[in-house]
């Protein structure tokens, strides 16, 4: 997939993802109820029992820690697409020596045939290494799934409290939490009169963004770093970045930072419960992708040999 494809592929991503957790913020979440057909049957719903479940076994009833276990282990089976996905970007990284010698092999051609020629040999250089539109769309698979989990808890204040506010505690099927604060804090609630409430959420909006800064500050710092390391022994007048290349990484940090403050002003605007969800998220990313950075060499190692 060339780089405009990626830059398009990753501003639907956002844009689409935007829209989606804006339709679930717009309206009350203490009032609304779950209601759907699909996404609900396949997300919502066993993302609900799985909270149900922890609360009942090993999170004490406690909506907070609910929310911790519960991401931990959402993340944690949804590490196979993570796996695959950097086993892509791997990939990518043994084919980019290949495809700039078919593009040098071009350059200064403008004739049809030549295009023509180039692209058929980056097509099956690409088919040799495995790598297809479907690979490109993988991390797509996660968004359900994440998307699920954050729709599940912006409309729990519905579900665990009657119509005068108190928690549920007996004849209801998610009357197992006996508490819904931790440390003092509401989860149920947004920035309220309170002030311990109020500056709780904003606390926690400021440590996502520095989080999710953090994460992809460190994932930008490693990519730099492998591709240093790749063009290592690559004449220096051959490592400038094109044009192309340059606005492809300014249009990436754009579109991150972007999201990095569409996460804020969701956190701010939200109960306090989506906002420890998300911190909880980005830090197990940020582990996520350490461990997946150490184990890369090993796993550059085994797809040299095999291709």
């Amino acid at each position: 997939m060339n780089q405009q494809k990626k830059i398009f592929l990753a501003i639907a991503l956002i844009i689409g993802l935007a829209l989606v957790l804006t339709g679930c913020s717009s309206a009350d979440a203490t009032t609304r109820p779950i209601t759907g057909f699909v996404f609900e049957d396949l997300f919502v719903y066993p993302m609900a029992g799985l909270m149900w479940v922890t609360a009942k076994t090993i999170a004490f009833g406690n909506y907070g820690i609910v929310i911790v276990l519960s991401t931990i282990i959402v993340r944690t089976l949804a590490w196979p697409i993570y796996a695959k996905t950097n086993d892509m970007s791997l990939k990518m990284s043994l084919v980019q020596p290949e495809a700039d010698r078919i593009r040098a092999k071009y350059e200064g051609k403008e004739d049809e045939q030549s295009k023509q020629r180039m692209a058929m040999e980056t097509q099956q250089l690409y088919k040799k290494y495995g790598i297809g539109l479907g690979g490109c769309l993988l991390p797509l698979v996660q968004f359900p799934i994440f998307v699920g989990f954050y729709r599940t808890i912006s409309r729990m204040p519905a579900t665990i409290l009657d119509t005068e506010g108190n928690l549920l505690t007996s004849g209801h099927w998610l009357a197992v939490f006996n508490s819904v604060k931790i440390f003092g804090v509401n989860l149920l609630e947004g920035q309220t009169d309170n002030p311990t409430q109020k500056i709780a959420v904003i606390v926690l909006a400021v440590l996502v963004g520095i989080t999710q800064i953090l994460s992809l500050f460190i994932s930008q710092h490693r990519q730099k770093k492998a591709r240093a390391d790749q063009q290592a022994s690559v004449p220096s007048y051959r490592r400038q970045q094109t044009d192309t290349q340059k606005q492809t990484e300014k249009t990436m940090n754009i579109m991150m930072y972007a999201m990095t403050i569409m996460m804020v002003v969701f956190v701010l605007q939200s109960p306090a419960g989506l906002g420890l969800y998300w911190l909880v998220g980005n830090l197990y990313s940020t582990l996520q992708s350490y461990i997946g950075y150490k184990n890369s060499q090993k796993r550059l190692e085994v797809l040299k040999k095999k291709f």
